[in-house]
């Protein structure tokens, strides 16, 4: 895997995401360091891909003191000599990064969606893509975000994510600063903004329908709260 852009020689750690499995704790590849801004993984036979199915997306950590990134999702080209997969990534905007640390009163399984734009350049393997994980007790943490450069959405009391359906987006909402603390009508309310505006993923609505769902759901899980915090 090759890395460039003036900021690959800065690189200290680098993890491969694979076919949207954002699990920071089980899902991240560890990759080694190759030297002359290439980084290797074997993955084993048991872990073996699809070069036409499988796609790729990276977190990275610059050396001290100069933060770290993400990148968008790429798709590999198979090396039929080397029987390799090789991916080039440009490294890395320069957009704030941020861990943001999640907990819910009652706890409860809460699931995240990260959707990430297709890099416009026809000379790249780049496509869109839907990164998820789950917290099956409520608390954990989204790492390694760049809200600008991703859409994240959270789904509460979602044991497993749902890709069709959009909920509480962070984007607009996540502070610096200390902790965010979302009552239910809190959660209630940013819906309702987000529907407005149209930021779920649909046309702009503000149906009665749709916020009574709202409501109901909230009620039904007995949620009170919901802290995010940002802790990098």
């Amino acid at each position: 895997m090759q890395i460039a852009g003036e900021r690959c020689v800065n690189l200290q750690k680098v993890f491969l995401v694979m076919d949207d499995v954002d699990d920071s704790n089980n899902g991240w590849i560890a990759l080694h360091d190759a030297g002359d801004c290439h980084w290797t993984k074997d993955l084993g036979v048991d872990d073996s891909f699809s070069t036409t199915l499988s796609h790729f997306s990276l977190r990275v950590d610059f050396a001290e003191g100069h933060g770290g990134a993400r990148t968008d999702c790429r798709q590999a080209a198979a090396n039929e000599e080397t029987l390799t997969a090789e991916i080039k990534f440009g490294c890395c905007s320069d957009v704030k990064l941020r861990d943001v640390r999640v907990t819910t009163d009652p706890p409860m399984p809460v699931s995240y969606l990260r959707v990430v734009p297709q890099v416009r350049d026809k000379r790249v393997r780049a496509i869109e893509c839907t990164e998820v994980a789950t917290f099956p007790k409520g608390t954990g943490r989204i790492g390694h975000t760049q809200l600008t450069d991703e859409h994240v959405y959270l789904q509460l009391g979602t044991p497993k994510p749902k890709r069709a359906m959009p909920d509480l987006l962070l984007d607009d909402i996540v502070v610096d600063d200390g902790t965010l603390v979302l009552t239910r009508d809190g959660v209630t309310f940013r819906l309702m903004v987000q529907r407005a505006r149209g930021k779920m993923r649909s046309a702009p609505n503000l149906s009665s329908p749709a916020i009574t769902l709202d409501i109901k759901k909230l009620e039904e899980l007995k949620f009170k709260r919901a802290e995010l915090e940002v802790i990098k």
